[in-house]
């Protein structure tokens, strides 16, 4: 539920708050057999007492596929599980005949809980497999010794069941190790003289099926697996440190998709790792834990691999594991800084807000002349890599603080007040979506005012400019907090804008006691109309059309 993508999908099919989930799926020739089947459980259920929990019936293919869409990542989203104890792969792929599955789980249950450790659970229960992992800190020696002991259990307790080590996927070197034991001396016998005829030098896989290493071996996380001390710029206490928050990728590979959804835009351009969450993820977690050297986490290389993230939270909203690519690149590119120098390009950017507000008004003219001019487009080429064939944003003559200004006093509202959050581009770009935002919440009932802010510093965010960011962070809270105290909506236009405020100001100001209200009183223009309409409190006069509106969302929404 933490995640946002699936947490959407969960509110569509579980009720109440389950310890788990059993999903059990009919084939028919029609609904009505599928109905008559449904009714069968149903009675069953009844018979042995075991209609307690909620039961929700899908017969609508596209709901079916909600809940086979959150099965399917069911391993991405056990990982996301914050902190160093994880679900470990090592047992989960025993299977036992299902009569014998309830009291095979009870078994590994206690034996792992008399280790002190807990047990996550998944996957298909009628095939006899429930992938069980059991949570291991690997970064911990105490509890890498504990990966052979319930192994060999495991083991155990599949030769008394006649069940099977590997029942789905391959040995692998998680269980090699344990082939001897498990299969016996003798068929382990005819593996090696099939692996010594086949492969004589031995370099086809070593160590997989037959002479296995030692499963406390080669961990990707070890007991000796250190990271190196970092000063961090932006509060990552909710995901246990920064490092911790890398960790958070587990390789999945969900973010190498090519179709649905939005994550992850740098690889489906580019089709390279280095610039997929994962490939991001790797390189710094080899950086941050001594796999390459040191200096590498602050290297040109480095920042290569993170350049073309675009920032947009897409990994956050729909990898299973939640990994916030956006909030650990700002990180790294304010120890890059650090160690390079901040350039010039990552100040202009990031200080949009200034340069529009120069740049509109009386100098308007001028300026849009020079965002037209081709020389100066070459020059914006060569120096800041804005490609000439890219078309700017013009400046308003007029920018929406000027408009609002020279109205003089608004009209109250006879529901009260609500403040416009106006941003840089609906400002000083296009004022006239400013000003039709103005005059719908007018229209509707509502005074609007304006709270006088700077710039909320995403720019600066997404720049890496961490210092400045915080700076914006801390004008704009002061300037909203007395009309959040008094219950007055905060309506934005911008997302990135608006959102920032609900999302990175917590890392930006963790200990600042104004922010959870104004963060709560925060809305979109079409959320906070849509919760109007919702409650009956919103008589706009809407004009029907029948024209079809194409709707480009925001990547942050």
């Amino acid at each position: 539920r933490e995640v946002p993508q699936y947490a959407r999908l969960l509110k569509r099919f579980v009720e109440g708050e389950p310890n788990s989930l059993l999903i059990t799926e009919f084939n028919g020739e029609n609904e009505a057999d599928l109905q008559a089947r449904l009714a069968r459980l149903d009675d069953h259920l009844a018979r042995h007492d075991l209609g307690q929990g909620a039961i929700v019936k899908l017969v609508d293919p596209a709901a079916q596929k909600d809940v086979w869409t959150v099965r399917k990542v069911g391993l991405g989203l056990l990982m996301s599980i914050k902190g160093d104890h994880k679900p470990i792969p090592f047992i989960e792929d025993a299977a036992v005949p299902t009569e014998h599955l309830a009291e095979y789980v009870t078994r590994i249950e206690k034996f792992c809980n008399d280790l002190g450790t807990r047990v996550a659970y998944y996957a298909h229960a009628s095939a006899g497999c429930i992938h069980i992992r059991p949570l291991i800190n690997t970064k911990v020696a105490t509890d890498v010794a504990k990966l052979p002991k319930i192994t060999q259990f495991s083991a155990e307790l599949l030769g008394e069941y006649g069940g099977s080590m590997s029942s789905e996927h391959g040995d692998g070197r998680a269980r090699s190790w344990v082939n001897k034991f498990f299969y016996g001396e003798d068929l382990y016998g005819l593996y090696k003289d099939v692996k010594g005829i086949m492969d004589p030098a031995n370099i086809l896989n070593p160590g997989n099926v037959v002479d296995g290493p030692p499963m406390t071996e080669d961990l990707r996380y070890g007991a000796s697996y250190t990271v190196i001390p970092l000063k961090e710029h932006l509060d990552f206490s909710r995901d246990l440190g920064f490092a911790r928050a890398v960790e958070m990728c587990n390789g999945a590979g969900i973010c190498r998709k090519r179709t649905a959804g939005t994550m992850c835009p740098s690889f489906q351009a580019t089709r390279e790792e280095e610039h997929a969450t994962r490939g991001r993820a790797n390189a710094l977690r080899a950086a941050l834990s001594g796999r390459f050297p040191a200096q590498e986490f602050t290297s040109k290389r480095m920042y290569e691999v993170m350049d073309l993230c675009v920032s947009c939270k897409a990994c956050k909203a729909e990898c299973p594991s939640s990994v916030d690519m956006a909030k650990i690149k700002t990180e790294f590119l304010a120890h890059y800084y650090e160690a390079n120098g901040t350039p010039l390009r990552a100040k202009m950017f990031g200080n949009i807000s200034l340069l529009s507000r120069l740049g509109s008004g009386p100098l308007s003219g001028l300026s849009n002349w020079a965002v037209n001019n081709g020389i100066i487009k070459t020059v914006l080429d060569k120096s800041f890599g804005i490609s000439a064939e890219r078309s700017l944003p013009n400046f308003a003559a007029q920018p929406f603080t000027s408009w609002y200004k020279k109205r003089g006093q608004a009209p109250a509202g006879r529901k009260g007040n609500v403040v416009l959050f106006n941003d840089t581009f609906n400002t000083y770009n296009y004022p006239q979506v400013a000003i039709a935002a103005t005059e719908l919440l007018e229209a509707a009932g509502y005074g609007v005012i304006l709270a006088g802010h700077k710039c909320c510093g995403r720019p600066m965010l997404s720049k890496g400019l961490v210092k400045e960011a915080r700076a914006m962070a801390r004008d704009t809270v002061q300037k909203l907090a007395p009309f959040a105290a008094q219950g007055t909506p905060i309506i934005g236009l911008e997302p990135s804008c608006l959102l920032t405020i609900r999302d990175e100001y917590r890392d930006l100001l963790p200990n600042d006691d104004k922010l959870a209200q104004v963060a709560e009183h925060s809305l979109m223009l079409e959320e906070f109309l849509a919760q109007q309409q919702a409650s009956g409190n919103l008589d706009l006069e809407f004009v029907d059309d029948s024209r079809e509106v194409l709707l480009h969302g925001h990547c942050h929404q």
